[in-house]
This record gives C-alpha cells, sequence and structure tokens, in this order.
C-alpha cells in the first residue's frame, strides 16, 4: 500500500484531533496534551501543523467545512419545498451528538476571535454568508431587499440561536421542534410579506 501524502495524513491527523476533542475544550490544547492522547510524538504535530495557532486555525477550518455545500450553492435556484429541505438537512446534521461537540467547539473559537488580535473572521463570514442567502432567496420569491433583509437576519440569528440551545441543552427533540416551529413562522412570513405586497404589517 502506497505511503500517505502529507496532506493525506494531515487530513488523517485532523479526523483523530476531532475525535480527542470531544470531550475537550480549544482552550486547554497544546501539542504536549494533544501528542500524548493520540499516542504520538509532538514532532509529528508540529511537522504537519506548525504552530498551536496553526493547529487551531486548522481544526476549526476543519469544523466549518461543513458549511462548504451551503456557500457552493446557489439558492436563488431553488423551490420552497427545495429550500425547506435544505434547510432541514443542515439542521439534521447539527443533531447528531458528535457534531454538537464540533458546534461546540466552534462556538469557542467564535468566542475566541471576538478578542484576538489577529481574529480569522470566519465565524462573521459564514453568519454572513447564511444571511444573505437566505435575503437572496427572500428576494427571488418577490420580498423587497429591505424586509428581505430583515427577514433573513432574523431568520440567521434564530437558527444559530437554536444551536446554541442543542450545545448547551443536549435537548434534540426538543431544539428540533422549536427549529420546526421557526420554519413554519418563516414560511407563513414570506406569504403575509406578498399578500401585503412585501409590506410591514
Amino acid at each position: 500500500m502506497a505511503r500517505p501524502t502529507r496532506h493525506e495524513r494531515k487530513a488523517e491527523l485532523l479526523a483523530a484531533i476531532l475525535d480527542y476533542l470531544m470531550d475537550k475544550t480549544l482552550a486547554e490544547l497544546t501539542f504536549r496534551s494533544l501528542a500524548e492522547g493520540l499516542g504520538m510524538s509532538a514532532y509529528v504535530l508540529v511537522y504537519h501543523f506548525g504552530s498551536r495557532d496553526q493547529l487551531i486555525n486548522d481544526i476549526v477550518v476543519s469544523i466549518e467545512s461543513r458549511l462548504d455545500r451551503m456557500r457552493n450553492t446557489d439558492v436563488r435556484d431553488i423551490d420552497r419545498a427545495a429550500w425547506r429541505d435544505f434547510l432541514l438537512d443542515s439542521w439534521q446534521w447539527t443533531m447528531a451528538q458528535r457534531n454538537r461537540h464540533l458546534t461546540r467547539l466552534e462556538f469557542e473559537a467564535t468566542a475566541q476571535d471576538i478578542v484576538a488580535a489577529e481574529p480569522r473572521g470566519t465565524s462573521q463570514e459564514h453568519f454572513r454568508m447564511l444571511h444573505h442567502k437566505t435575503r437572496d432567496w427572500l428576494m427571488v420569491q418577490g420580498i423587497p431587499e429591505e424586509f428581505a433583509d430583515t427577514d433573513a437576519r432574523l431568520f440567521t440569528s434564530t437558527f444559530y440561536g437554536l444551536q446554541f440551545d442543542f450545545v448547551v441543552m443536549n435537548e434534540p427533540e426538543a431544539a428540533t421542534k422549536a427549529f420546526e416551529l421557526m420554519l413554519t413562522v418563516f414560511f407563513n412570513n414570506l406569504e403575509t410579506r406578498l399578500a401585503a405586497g412585501g409590506q410591514d404589517g
């Protein structure tokens, strides 16, 4: 069997690191503790990641890759049923226990980024991405930009808030019921906007 390339080996290490972090925080992570936990030399980790900052960055990028599907989808071409299914699929990913902890790590990285000397900015980028994609989808449905932007921000904030709900409370059924209600409210609001010609109230 061919020896894995450095890129393949790094990907294998990241998968193992994410498993290791299921009951740990990014704040306590060091090359030494990680090497001991994985049963390998710290040199291997330094070779593949260089520095602790780069290691943390690669971990966060790996977690955030779950958003690649949304990033690469032109939501303006999606009808209402497909948009609902798209959002539900994304939510169901979050409801897995392993992914609950990945989301927890993502929130931790977000909190660190707020006060970092050189913030990654990816959390803002991803919030903005979901906000803008939802806004663009609403505009294609016929909602004026002013109202679409506000409705999309409410949707995005609620989406992230319910993820936080699950991370903190670990009640997937209750969080999913709230998410499904949020989708109902979202689509009912869309119909109300359209019936009123996109105007408020």
